[in-house]
């Protein structure tokens, strides 16, 4: 079983506007997901597989909870009429089944639950993780957002208490920043442009239950490049977050002639981590 966010955003199109809450009531109705071909992780849709239904604007909150109950698959030309209301908006040519919906009485901010997301590793940006809409999560995060789950006073104590921790990440947040604002002025090799999918602009890029903190091209030769804040890990764990999402690029959006390196921005590059990513193909520093 596996665990997923569906984001809904408000949309315009042929001059109607159509709002987030508007869009989540009428597929509960339906109790139907519509999706578009090339959505991300599409196929990998299963039955029974459990879901949560973060609406954007204007509350930012996550509203339901749904469980599938069939595979991601294309519709018929009737089914396309059925769930398509008669507006172009509702047309899809892939989608999934709901059953056990759950609409919540009381909607949970997405902000109060945003510490205790695992998922949401730069939690100054958490918005960048609700681009894609449809975002797998593990099952700790998904218990957390269902459960509605609180600061606890202990914790409060906990987080005052970590304040150098904090003031680092916090400093790596900006770094982030930095690198975004300022990607076409920085040495990367050669000029990268991020890499557009669908809703996804290439910053906090899902891949599976992961999200690489940049996926972009090169200009030049159209390969992958992903760059990766190490942000105090072990340089073990840095080099396997790496490799991950090298494979996961590969077997995902890169063609057979296309290729994928990595940069791995650090404060400093000790001999732990100049030793771990000898192996690596295409690796590179940035300090």
């Amino acid at each position: 079983m596996n665990y997923w966010i569906f984001t809904v955003t408000q949309h315009r199109l042929d001059g109607e506007l159509f709002a987030a809450n508007e869009i989540l009531n009428q597929r509960v109705s339906d109790q139907f997901w519509g999706l578009g071909e090339k959505a991300l992780n599409r196929h990998s849709l299963q039955k029974e597989d459990r879901v949560v239904f973060y609406v954007d604007l204007p509350g930012k909150v996550f509203a339901a909870s749904a469980t599938l109950a069939s595979d991601s698959f294309e519709l018929t030309n009737d089914q396309r009429d059925n769930y398509g209301h008669g507006k172009k908006f509702y047309i899809s040519d892939y989608g999934v089944l709901l059953a056990d919906i759950q609409v919540w009485n009381t909607p949970r901010s997405v902000e109060g639950l945003v510490p205790h997301l695992k998922f949401i590793e730069n939690k100054q940006s958490w918005f960048a993780y609700f681009q894609d809409g449809v975002r797998q999560i593990s099952e700790a995060d998904f218990r957390t957002i269902t459960e509605g789950r609180e600061v606890t006073l202990t914790e409060e104590f906990v987080l005052a208490r970590d304040v150098v921790s904090e003031t680092r990440f916090a400093l790596e947040a900006h770094l982030e920043e930095f690198i975004d604002q300022n990607r076409k002025h920085i040495n990367f090799g050669s000029e990268l442009v991020r890499y557009q999918f669908e809703d996804q602009n290439g910053r906090k890029f899902p891949a599976g239950p992961w999200s690489i903190d940049f996926l972009c091209t090169d200009k030049a030769s159209g390969d992958f490049a992903i760059i990766e804040l190490k942000r105090g890990k072990r340089s073990d764990s840095t080099v396997g977050q790496i490799l991950r999402y090298i494979v996961w690029v590969e077997d995902n959006l890169a063609k057979p002639n296309q290729k994928v390196r990595s940069i791995i921005v650090a404060k400093e590059i000790e001999d732990t981590l100049d030793y771990a990513v000898k192996g690596l193909p295409n690796e590179s520093f940035l300090t």
